[in-house]
């Protein structure tokens, strides 16, 4: 099989082809006008929400599109800055995101992460469950795992001036 993408060499055949439609569908519009997500086919068709958040130093847009579990975070100027999708609502057939995958079976399929983080509990804000972060060529790979289970609660792309 001829891998476009080297950097993902550890992934089975099947999870390799999930990560990598996962790459060209979605981080493709990193840095670009939501706009161009917006008016692309299935999203065109999903119901979605838009939220400002204008109490912070920079204004941050929302796009929420609630029944199939994806966000869009933009900057001022409308440019897709992260895309969050997550397990609870989201069509894992859309796009095969692995949300079952074990944190040992991403690591095996991403490879060494370039940053993690281990399960804390915030007095305030509750459980968080352990993270594991990947830089890509143009992007980055953030994988939160749920608090309870050894599974993927969120996969969050990044433009890498946003990765926090």
């Amino acid at each position: 099989m001829d891998r476009p993408f080297p950097e993902y060499t550890g992934l089975s055949d099947a999870h390799f082809e999930a990560l990598a439609l996962m790459t060209k569908t979605l981080a493709n519009y990193l840095g670009k006008p939501a706009s161009s997500m917006l008016e692309a086919s299935p999203f065109k068709l999903w119901p979605v929400e838009k939220s400002f958040e204008k109490d912070l130093p920079k204004l941050i847009i929302h796009y929420v599109f609630p029944q199939q579990g994806l966000e869009l975070r933009c900057d001022r100027h409308d440019n897709v800055s992260s895309i969050f999708l997550y397990s609870n609502g989201f069509d894992e057939n859309l796009l095969d995101a692995p949300f079952s995958s074990s944190r040992k079976q991403v690591i095996e399929f991403l490879g060494t992460p370039s940053k993690s983080g281990e399960k804390i509990t915030d007095p305030i804000l509750g459980e968080y469950g352990p993270w594991d972060r990947f830089a890509r060529l143009g992007h980055t790979i953030h994988v939160e795992y749920r608090a309870d289970a050894d599974r993927i609660k969120m996969i969050t792309l990044m433009r890498p001036d946003v990765v926090p």
